[in-house]
């Protein structure tokens, strides 16, 4: 079981918490730490985008339909990756890589497929609301009803990938100046390998 921490969710925007599930100390996008079903419902339970109810049913309905998570969890980490090699080419103002493109596309027209409008948080408002065919399907439909929110917000023009690792953040500071996803991860890396640079210098 994958232990998640405030440090590993620091994207600003649920959908690039997704996407930083992967990704090492430099620029491979290796150390996947979504292996099993149950990681994803451990990371979708400790990023909100599971209640604790909606979680442990579908820990029930994975004990019971083992090889239909394995094939939930496998769309998932491939929309992932797909959605990844999108926004680097909005980043880079390249055109959409296809068939990247298309997977992306196809999660969220499914979700907006498998949505209904409902009650907001709170009983404010009104929002879109992931009921898929498929209940182990839940978690990546909310993340294509949420990628949707994002590919055409506001938050997109301040994507930012950090200089150290693949994490991805939105950059909402005056000046637009971030240049890790974490100080307390890449930033001080960064800094501990300037500084033995320096030191290898003198030497």
């Amino acid at each position: 079981m994958v232990g998640w921490r405030a440090e590993d969710l620091v994207g600003g925007h649920i959908v690039l918490d997704f996407l930083n599930t992967t990704g090492g100390r430099g620029k491979a996008r290796d150390g996947d730490r979504l292996t099993e079903y149950a990681d994803l419902l451990d990371w979708g339970a400790a990023a909100t985008l599971l209640r604790a109810d909606e979680a442990t049913a579908l820990a029930t309905a994975l004990e019971s339909r083992p090889e239909a998570a394995v094939a939930e969890l496998r769309r998932a980490t491939e929309w992932r990756e797909a959605l990844y090699s999108v926004l680097v080419a909005v980043q880079a103002r390249a055109a959409l890589p296809e068939p990247a493109r298309e997977t992306v596309e196809a999660v969220i027209r499914q979700g907006q497929s498998d949505a209904r409008l409902g009650l907001g948080p709170g009983g404010a408002g009104l929002a879109w609301q992931a009921v898929p065919a498929e209940p182990l399907a839940l978690p990546l439909t909310r993340l294509g009803l949420a990628a949707l929110e994002f590919l055409t917000g506001p938050d997109l023009t301040r994507l930012r990938t950090c200089e150290r690792c693949t994490w991805m953040f939105v950059d909402r500071g005056r000046g637009r100046a971030r240049r890790w996803c974490s100080m307390s991860l890449c930033g001080n890396r960064a800094k501990a390998a300037r500084h033995y640079a320096r030191i290898r210098q003198k030497c």
